[in-house]
């Protein structure tokens, strides 16, 4: 079944290099799948062109009809581990910075201690990147400041956050934000995004935004914003205790607030444990 779900991935990314990627095997291991499903059938599959990969007759039959069996043994394999106390395997979560730091965590542990055979993998970066990830099949779920877009993409809305404007001394909130300069979150962050649209709709142009810095991670932006490089808009999660010391002030709180998803691809081959993972990061607290 394994040779299957190659062949099938291939066929859909098109290529060996991003299934190798999707699936997190080796190139070589790929190819090596893709031709004992064709010694096992005894046809030629697939051929390679300069252009991508070709489907033979053979091989468009075994895609159209092999996606369907690929469903019925999914479908198979999660009543079985439904049947089954020890609910088992590797699930691969994906979560932008917020969400890892203050969200998360109580989850996973929640997790490990319904399902302690289940093992996690958590990866960490920005809301764009992860979902990329996700499109990508190289996690199974992910947990993000920004809204999914792709068809396949299915989703639940979790805890909801406020961005708030802090700077290091309270000065700041006498100026126009238009003379001020922002240590701001790179580009497909959430954070960022959020930003953009609540300026935006302050009557602010994004691009007329003073940047002083563009960087990768909140607590480095924290620093700066405290050594006093500028204005940032950060989540209020991240400074709530910083604010309490004073050692940090709120500017401004936008106004709108920013929501967290849970979002997984249709027709995962992990329906079993997304279930499952889905069931207690959503259950009553």
């Amino acid at each position: 079944m394994k040779y299957l779900e190659t062949f099938i991935k291939v066929c859909e990314l098109g290529s060996f290099t991003a299934a190798a990627d999707a699936m997190n095997i080796s190139q070589p291991g790929v190819s090596k799948q893709i031709g004992r499903l064709q010694a096992n059938l005894g046809v030629t599959l697939l051929r390679r062109e300069d252009n991508g990969i070709k489907l033979t007759e053979a091989g468009r039959e075994v895609y159209a009809n092999g996606k369907n069996i690929l469903a019925i043994w999914n479908k198979l394999s999660d009543a079985c581990h439904r049947a089954s106390s020890q609910l088992s395997g590797l699930l691969r979560i994906g979560a932008s910075t917020i969400p890892a730091k203050h969200l998360l965590p109580k989850i996973l542990m929640n997790v490990h201690s319904t399902y302690p055979h289940v093992e996690l993998s958590v990866a960490v970066t920005d809301s764009q990147q992860i979902l990329d990830s996700l499109y990508r099949g190289s996690i199974d779920i992910a947990y993000v400041g920004t809204k999914p877009e792709h068809p396949e993409a299915q989703y639940i809305p979790m805890a909801a956050d406020k961005l708030v404007i802090i700077s290091n001394q309270p000065e700041w909130a006498e100026r126009d934000l238009r003379d001020c300069p922002f240590v701001l979150r790179e580009p497909g962050s959430g954070t960022r995004a959020a930003f953009e649209q609540a300026v935006s709709a302050m009557g602010l142009m994004p691009d007329r935004v003073k940047c002083a810095a563009e960087v990768s991670d909140t607590g480095l932006i924290i620093q700066l914003v405290e050594a006093g490089m500028g204005l940032a808009v950060v989540s209020h999660l991240e400074v709530e205790s910083l604010i309490q010391q004073g050692r940090l002030q709120v500017v401004q709180e936008l106004p709108a607030e920013r929501q967290f998803y849970l979002v997984w691809m249709r027709d995962s081959s992990s329906q079993a444990l997304l279930e499952a993972f889905v069931q207690v990061a959503t259950a009553p607290v």
